[in-house]
């Protein structure tokens, strides 16, 4: 934040007598700082971040403008993860067609899981230089021809080799996301809007099974793929129509341009934010965010040096490597129930048809729901009463103490999975408490520690996505080799407890963070990460 806050932000804070460092907000009226303001409406949060006095800044677009681009990228996102992650259900019959043995298809969700990791080093820059409009419709485009792949493969390796390709396409529904909400919606905004990604995001894992479970019983698992075809392809013409460029250069000043470069027209170099709230919730695109092709930003070679590097440096950021391990504990505690539940569900035990393990994932959807509709809100209603408290002062901690309740429902469904597997539980112990905890716990814990990261390094927002993405989906490819061969040796019980173990670690360190994080964003205050938001 060194360089970005402003002169009344820093008049306050020197009359509350607050270290005012990134992450840390005022929240009231002090010093000449106004009230967030949305169509005339006071919302009772002073606006984070600042908005320009444009009406074509994203922050002032109206709600309606809002909702319509949130939802086009959060359809696309759900259909990009359930053409991705889908695959599970269909794998007895991908095993009787390509004869292949429960590691090799493991693997096919394992490759397609490591390369939407990896991918998003190279996507994240190519969003920052070209914007999120045509990155967004491109890989769209890409997604359909790796779904057609899928669709027509006649081999092992054809398939696995389309399986790695989509994976490396769909990877943008893993952080062109989360740089939207923090381009478009105010810090007060992000926890719901974090949670409906989230949200979105899984129930793609979630529903997804449960239309390839159906449609491959009953048409060949070939047709779910086609499917998916059709769904890429009207999501991606949305977004042609719904979507407009949300990435905005809003310089120290409050003055602002588009980052489109086809309008290098300075706006108004003499408004400063209060001005802006002026403007909230009247603004709309303009014609240049609508563009299918925009000029690439003149800054590319720091971008593409910055974006490369950027990932590496915040690695190794305490923060961001706490938000990063509690998005892959969840994750990949919800990957091992779908590697295993058609080997379960369809074992003797249970004697299952493919197409009933297939609806077993309605457990996950209706946990995450849950999740979504209960982490948001109470994260930022903690972190307001919090503020409250605080005399105005809101500390990017505040959030922490909201992931108390849902750790319980995590740790839970670990247990489960552990001694249910093994002693085999009635289906319903196992879905409900097993599958459905599961999917609560996915949405909810990374909601509240992505957004906790965010609000302190808000200019990295999509970096921080992409260290948590490498993170998740690295231990995912791994658990794809190693799952059946612990159950082999140590039973259900040692797949689960080592998974136990390695997401109750960043859990545990919650406890430290909430009352020394602050500490840890004092050292990093005068960090070049904070600048970048201007750079960008």
């Amino acid at each position: 934040m060194a360089g970005t806050i402003s002169g009344q932000e820093q008049r306050a804070a020197e009359q509350l007598n607050v270290d005012l460092i990134p992450g840390t907000e005022v929240m009231t009226d002090v010093g000449g700082a106004h009230f967030a303001k949305a169509g005339g409406r006071e919302t009772g949060s002073v606006l984070v971040p600042h908005p320009s006095s444009s009406p074509n800044d994203p922050l002032n677009w109206s709600r309606p403008w809002k909702i319509i681009v949130a939802v086009s990228q959060l359809f696309y996102v759900w259909v990009l993860v359930c053409s991705a992650l889908s695959i599970a259900p269909m794998f007895p019959f991908l095993g009787m067609e390509f004869h292949l043995d429960q590691q090799q298809l493991s693997l096919l969700t394992g490759l397609n899981v490591i390369t939407l990791g990896f991918a998003n080093i190279l996507i994240v820059p190519l969003a920052n230089i070209f914007g999120r409009r045509p990155i967004s419709i491109i890989f769209g485009f890409l997604v359909v021809l790796t779904n057609i792949w899928q669709a027509l493969a006649t081999s092992h390796r054809s398939l696995l080799a389309a399986r790695a390709c989509n994976g490396i396409v769909a990877a943008t529904s893993e952080t062109i996301m989360v740089q939207v909400i923090a381009d478009m919606f105010f810090l007060h905004e992000r926890g719901f809007w974090m949670g409906t990604y989230f949200t979105m995001y899984f129930s793609g894992a979630f529903l997804g099974p449960i239309m390839a479970g159906n449609i491959a019983a009953r048409h060949g698992w070939r047709s779910f793929f086609w499917l998916t075809v059709a769904l890429a392809a009207f999501s991606t013409i949305l977004l042609i129509f719904t979507f407009p460029e949300t990435k905005y250069h809003r310089n120290s000043s409050g003055s602002a341009k588009a980052t489109s470069q086809t309008d290098e027209k300075v706006l108004d170099s003499e408004a400063n934010s209060e001005l802006g709230a002026e403007q909230v919730g009247n603004g709309k695109p303009s014609k240049a965010q609508w563009l299918p092709v925009q000029k690439p930003d003149s800054r590319w070679k720091s971008f593409v040096i910055r974006d490369l590097t950027t990932p590496i440096l915040v690695f190794f950021n305490p923060i961001v490597f706490w938000a990063a391990l509690m998005l892959a504990g969840p994750a990949d505690l919800l990957l091992i129930f779908n590697l295993t539940e058609s080997g379960l569900l369809g074992s003797p035990a249970y004697g299952w048809s493919p197409s009933a393990v297939g609806y077993s994932n309605f457990a996950f959807f209706v946990g995450g729901i849950v999740g979504v509709a209960t982490a948001g809100p109470l994260s930022d209603w903690v972190a307001r009463r919090a503020t409250i408290k605080n005399n105005g002062i809101r500390e990017a901690e505040f959030r922490l103490p909201a992931l108390i309740p849902f750790v319980f429902f995590f740790i839970i469904s670990h247990v489960v999975g552990a001694v249910g597997y093994d002693r085999l539980w009635p289906w319903q112990a196992i879905l409900v408490c097993g599958f459905g905890f599961s999917g609560l716990a996915v949405t909810a814990i990374p909601t509240i520690a992505i957004a906790y990261a965010v609000d302190c390094y808000k200019p990295i927002s999509g970096e921080i996505m992409v260290v948590g993405t490498v993170m998740k989906n690295v231990l995912g490819f791994c658990l794809s080799y190693w799952v059946f061969d612990v159950h082999v040796t140590n039973g259900w019980t040692g797949v689960f407890m080592t998974q136990f173990a390695v997401s109750m670690l960043p859990v545990v360190l919650t406890v430290p963070l909430y009352y020394f994080g602050k500490s840890l964003r004092r050292w990093t205050r005068n960090s070049d990460l904070h600048r970048m938001e201007a750079l960008i």
